[in-house]
């Protein structure tokens, strides 16, 4: 539960916009480019396309990836998505006909993350101990099957020039066809969730052994920060790159990281939480951070104000995936499989 009595949270900063049905641990999310749809995936493997104008009791998946999926993100250039699958697979999705266009060989396995490039019409895929990219019309253009374990994440330069993957050992930059290896950010560790600031100065690092790693990507120097009670697996900077927001406990963190960077700086420290934190979230473009935890709780914050609560609400199960639109509305899917849009705004 809150710390907080849910009774007076102020309700009228978080409204629900519509809900849907999907019956199955939903464990990514991804919004089309327009904000008018939205891709989920779950645990047992369906994939579904929704309208956020409609609010349906009981949705049917457009596909399926057998024994599960993982992963799924959209093409900000074009009105396909695609999504990962313990099938070894990754799928291409046409959002106007909602069917099934392609099928790439990732390489492993299971394919734990893909990620379409921000500013190219590139897709990566990570799976087992392999990268692949491909170009837009899916022809792999780049492969990399030498990392030093499984894949934890993957995630593309805010300009879109490389591609960063954390697993054993630290992290390495790919950038295709201007080197003859990928950088190394090296670290005797397992890096298992990464992000890079808006200003592509850091790439921030979550950790088994429950700490933080803050990259300069330029000189290769590393800050680590410790006193997480558990892994950190939640990483989000705010819009202007100044602050990351992290989870590993039941506390969210918000570490400075302008001028000089973050060693030597306690974090800010927001109090609502009385079990671990599942999610942290800067809103893409605006003053919100929404965090959420193991009971269920969803709480607002304007973190750069104050570290009072704005607004919040109980779910009816945790949340396991949220995901901002660029207008602002935040989907919320959860363990019990239902997925919620909410409208979130300054009284």
């Amino acid at each position: 539960m809150l710390n907080v009595d849910p009774s007076k949270l102020n309700r009228d900063t978080i409204k629900v916009q519509t809900e849907f049905l999907l019956n199955d641990y939903v464990i990514d999310l991804a919004w089309s480019p327009c904000g008018k749809q939205i891709a989920a995936v779950t645990v047992e493997g369906n994939v579904f396309l929704l309208d956020i104008n409609e609010s349906l009791k009981n949705c049917e998946p457009i596909g399926n990836h057998k024994l599960g999926c993982n992963s799924v993100s959209w093409n900000p250039h074009a009105s396909q998505f695609c999504t990962a699958g313990q099938d070894s697979k990754v799928m291409i999705w046409d959002s106007s006909s909602r069917e099934k266009i392609l099928e790439l060989d990732a390489g492993g396995d299971w394919v734990s993350n893909v990620a379409y490039n921000p500013c190219r019409k590139h897709l990566a895929s990570g799976a087992s101990r392999t990268i692949k990219i491909w170009n837009d019309n899916y022809d792999m253009i780049y492969e990399s099957d030498d990392h030093s374990s499984t894949i934890a994440d993957i995630g593309w330069n805010p300009d879109g020039s490389g591609l960063a993957v954390a697993a054993y050992n630290g992290i390495t930059l790919h950038v295709p066809h201007k080197q003859r290896q990928p950088r190394k950010y090296e670290w005797k560790g397992s890096s298992l969730a990464l992000a890079w600031s808006p200003d592509a100065k850091y790439i921030a690092t979550g950790e088994q052994d429950s700490t933080v790693h803050f990259w300069r990507v330029k000189s290769g120097a590393d800050a680590q920060m410790w006193g997480f009670p558990t892994k950190v697996l939640q990483l989000s900077w705010s819009m202007d790159g100044r602050w990351l927001a992290t989870g590993g406990g039941n506390s969210v963190c918000l570490w400075d990281c302008s001028g000089k960077g973050p060693e030597g700086r306690k974090p800010k420290q927001y109090e609502a939480h009385s079990n671990k934190i599942t999610n942290v979230a800067f809103q893409p473009d605006g003053p919100f951070l929404v965090s959420t935890d193991l009971d269920n709780s969803l709480v607002v914050w304007e973190p750069l104000k104050h570290n009072k609560i704005v607004g919040g609400c109980l779910l009816s199960s945790a949340a396991s995936s949220i995901s901002w639109s660029e207008s602002g509305l935040l989907a919320v899917g959860q363990k019990n499989g239902k997925l919620s849009i909410f409208q979130i705004k300054t009284l």
